[in-house]
């Protein structure tokens, strides 16, 4: 997950902060597959190509 959320370059200046950035990052890909697989009928995890 480092990678693929930049979780090592983050600007977070408290732990709340850094906390509140990775949920975001998670809570915005969990919505995007949600979309892409129940809503366009999509491949889940092809979130670059076919986002929307």
């Amino acid at each position: 997950l480092c990678d693929q959320f930049k979780i090592r370059n983050n600007y977070a200046k408290s732990f709340n902060g850094f906390k509140t950035r990775v949920l975001s990052k998670i809570t915005a890909l969990t919505f995007i597959q949600f979309v892409n697989v129940f809503v366009f009928s999509r491949k889940m995890n092809r979130l670059k190509i076919e986002l929307i």
